[in-house]
């Protein structure tokens, strides 16, 4: 008895066995899915880290508060065309040549070179009727308050802008100037080239940079070719100084007689340096100036934050002229802070580098383990082959994008150290009273200016990669996704309806790209967000998801106007976007029903709950790890992971037993089991309705018939053999017996008497008694099977029958109880009928109210 269940043990581990390239290929998978499954933890702790060093370096919210004070101030108090206490245009009514010098000379210079303390409106008055003992109180201009190093200056100090913000070094001025040209006039062929020359009188000045409309923070924050740079100086000018200059750059110091400057000796006779070179005179705003930007850099103490603020004019050539306000901000020590933000930043940046670090040189281990593995001549090959594909790629873009931060940071803080010395030179020459020599205190503020513009570039790239990071740790978590069934949905439904949406983008970018041509053709003239073609794809593009600005378009044209909105949204909106949400949900509903199965999609608790227990069992020796599996195999095959995935040989358990050390016999009839049944799931096609409709082919490769089709020839046998079986129970069932005392030989008497019949009747060879005897006995046999198969048929239609007429009962009982509820209804239906009758009369013999009653 022993020995019968030591061979039924046996024979059940024999019928366990696999390909070692399935067994293997699926240990792959379950170290990879662990693998990326282990490094979503890591990723999040990644981005949260790396939230924490971007927040903490950059600290934007700050940065916003400074330089929204400064924009503000600027736009909406350095006024013009004053009026008593109010001046009515701003930045933005500033429309001429004239306007923008009222807007220097009476708005912009004095508001940011305060030299007195503010008072409000119509203090002196004001107190001279509150106290009327003192008509003449005259306010203090400057006060004195505690200052740091124990000094005292009288407050405002000189340079003070906004209370918190100290102007370094002055104002300054500059242009990009187009050159002057006959060649480049647009004149028509009427007339002689010549004949227009002199109609027109003047050169042509087109702009090498046309903007029809008003630059965007790009625009503004680049310079191109600066010219006619002049400089207002804290150091060296009064606030009387700079108006001056400001004048002499407005009419290019040509009336210096006028102002009685020849004689001075104190001040230039010319403060604009460029005027004065410009024979005969010129003024500084000419009509070959395409951009004027006002520059005053400012540093506030209190947050220890340096902005470099540019007023910007681009005179476009259809006479129209954008202004903007931008500022470019920079911690000044990108590390200086107090203890209570130092420590919790470095704390994060030490987690993020070392997480950092920590993919870095985990990638580099597989790389090299690639290379020494690889069984090619070259390793290239080998890491072509087996190490580059897309997420390996997107770590090593995680990667690099990290150093590249790391290096541009560095850059940042070399550049901030050179402009903290150009700094500290410029402040300890104005300590020193070196500001009275002009030329060697400008060369102290350009180079100052040059140093920051330095430091701005390299923080502007480090802002712009810091906002490529984040995508590449997105990239890094839909890796993580990928790994788990249910996280990777969103990635397979975009997969699996990638064909779909490639033929249904093109319909939609057409049909889009002809509205968008459309609108630019029909408001692009008078509207500014359909003037060009971009600016058209990003409106329509907003349009869809509702943000559109109906009353700009029904000022072109209502009529027309409203049939293209109609177009545009029945088309794109109400058609288009529901194909594309339709076609989305219908292969988001394919992917939820191939991971509707647990054991080929477990859910992300199910996972870690197997990683867990795989875990448990290795501590408690009751398993060894899928690693230790795969190292035995890879030892096995002599460290080629090719040979080994490739490998067709038959494993069984006792074979793994004897291959990997401390292996138990229920992990590894477990492991191929499992690896079995994925294969098995992995490998079969789901059925669907159009596989039966279509040809197939046979082990041989021949093409076959359908599976329908083949079903159908089938059927179509079926029937044709039983109606020749009924023929031919017919036929014998009606031949006369002669003797019934054989019964067991009717059958081949009457075969052989209508075998005597046909024979009279006929010229044939007459039949032997052999194939008569076989005939006989095949067709006894078939009589017995057909027999057998009506009575099952009939066995069938009877228990047919019988649920046919349970549900019957049922229906009749479901009938009754529904007549039942209607005679209910019709009662209560009559009660209330007469309930209501009754009321009416009882109404109707009350006696009548007054008429407005009624």
């Amino acid at each position: 008895m022993a020995r019968q269940g030591s061979t039924s043990s046996l024979q059940e581990e024999e019928e366990i066995q696999i390909d070692q390239h399935i067994y293997m290929r699926y240990v792959k998978n379950q170290l990879d899915s662990e693998a990326a499954c282990l490094e979503l933890p890591l990723t999040i702790l990644l981005l949260l880290s790396f939230t924490g060093v971007a927040l903490f370096h950059l600290r934007q919210d700050v940065v916003l508060s400074v330089e929204q004070a400064i924009e503000f101030d600027i736009v909406e108090n350095a006024n013009f065309a004053w009026e008593l206490y109010f001046g009515n245009k701003v930045i933005h009514d500033i429309h001429s040549f004239a306007d923008f010098w009222s807007w220097i000379r009476l708005g912009f210079i004095p508001l940011v070179m305060q030299t007195s303390w503010a008072y409000s409106e119509s203090y002196a008055d004001d107190a001279a009727q509150l106290f009327p003992a003192a008509p003449n109180v005259v306010p203090d201009g400057t006060w004195s308050f505690q200052s740091f190093g124990g000094g005292s200056r009288p407050i405002p100090v000189t340079g003070d802008y906004l209370h918190y913000n100290r102007i370094i070094g002055g104002l300054r001025f500059r242009q990009e100037v187009t050159p002057m040209s006959n060649l480049t006039c647009a004149f028509p062929s009427g007339a002689a080239w010549e004949n227009w020359g002199e109609w027109y009188g003047k050169p042509c000045i087109p702009a090498w940079k046309e903007l029809p409309f008003v630059p965007d923070t790009l625009g503004a924050e680049t310079f191109a070719q600066p010219q006619r740079v002049e400089w207002m100086l804290m150091g060296s000018m009064s606030v009387e100084d700079m108006l001056q200059k400001a004048v002499d750059m407005e009419d290019g110091c040509a009336q210096l007689v006028t102002k009685n400057r020849t004689g001075i000796r104190e001040s230039p006779p010319c403060w604009c340096e460029w005027c004065a070179t410009q024979s005969p005179p010129s003024p500084w705003l000419r009509e070959d100036t395409q951009r004027i930007e006002i520059g005053m850099a400012t540093y506030n103490a209190e947050y220890g934050l340096i902005t470099m603020t540019g007023v910007n004019f681009f005179f476009s050539r259809g006479s129209q002229i954008h202004k903007r306000v931008e500022m470019m901000s920079s911690w000044v020590d990108p590390l200086a802070a107090p203890m209570s933000v130092l420590v919790p930043m470095f704390v994060i940046d030490a987690i993020w580098v070392g997480a950092l670090l920590y993919i870095m040189l985990s990638e580099l281990k597989e790389v090299f383990l690639v290379i020494r593995m690889g069984d090619g001549p070259h390793w290239y090959n080998s890491l072509k082959d087996d190490y580059i594909a897309f997420w390996n790629c997107v770590d090593w873009m995680a990667i690099v994008v990290a150093i590249a931060l790391l290096g541009l940071f560095g850059g940042l803080l070399s550049a901030s150290i050179t402009m903290q010395a150009s700094l500290g030179r410029l402040l300890q020459a104005e300590a020193d009273g070196a500001a009275s020599d002009r030329a060697a205190y400008l060369q102290l503020v350009e180079g100052f200016y040059s140093d920051l513009e330095q430091v701005i570039t390299v923080e502007k790239f480090f802002r712009l990669v810091l906002c490529v990071y984040p995508m590449m740790v997105m990239m890094r978590l839909f890796k993580s996704f990928a790994a788990q069934a249910r996280l990777a949905v969103v990635t397979d439904t975009l997969k699996f309806a990638l064909q779909d949406l490639i033929h249904f983008f093109i319909v939609f970018f057409g049909t889009f790209f002809c509205l968008c041509l459309t609108s630019v053709l029909f408001f692009g003239q008078d509207n500014a967000d359909f003037a060009t073609v971009f600016r058209a794809v990003h409106t329509c593009f907003r349009m869809m998801f509702g943000d559109w600005d109906w009353s700009a378009m029904g000022e072109v044209r209502r009529d027309m106007a409203q049939m293209w909105f109609s177009g545009f949204m029945l088309l794109m909106v109400m058609i288009l976007l529901n194909m594309l949400l339709a076609i989305i949900m219908e292969n988001y509903m394919k992917v939820k029903q191939k991971i509707s199965d647990p054991s080929l999609a477990p859910s992300l608790a199910k996972q870690l709950q197997e990683m867990w227990r795989r875990r448990q069992q290795f501590k408690a020796g009751q398993r060894v790890r899928l690693n230790d599996i795969y190292d035995a195999f890879m030892q096995l095959h002599g460290g080629s992971e090719n040979d080994m995935l490739k490998s067709n040989r038959v494993l069984t358990p006792t074979f793994l037993l004897d291959t990997v050390p401390n292996l138990k016999r229920t992990q590894a009839e477990r492991t191929m089991k499992n690896a079995a049944e994925e294969y098995r799931k992995a490998n079969t096609k789901e059925f669907q309705i159009e596989d039966l409709r279509l040809k197939q082919q046979d082990a041989n490769g021949k093409e076959i018939n359908a599976p329908l089709e083949r079903l159908d020839d089938i059927t179509r046998r079926v029937r044709d053999t039983l109606l020749y079986l009924q023929d031919r129970i017919a036929f014998y069932d009606t031949v006369v017996r002669h003797d019934a005392s054989t019964p067991k030989d009717d059958m081949t008497m009457a075969m052989a008497e209508a075998a005597a019949a046909r024979a009279k009747n006929t010229t044939d060879t007459a039949v032997s008694d052999e194939v008569l005897e076989f005939v006989s006995a095949e067709v006894g046999r078939l009589n017995y099977e057909t027999a057998s198969i009506l009575g099952q048929t009939v066995r069938r239609v009877d228990l047919r029958q019988k649920h046919i007429e349970s549900r019957q009962a049922d229906m009749e009982d479901s009938v009754r109880e529904m007549h039942q509820t209607l005679l209910n209804l019709q009662s209560e239906a009559s009660s209330l009928a007469n309930k209501l009758q009754r009321v009416h009369s009882t109404e109707a013999q009350a006696p009548s109210g007054s008429a407005w009653r009624r």
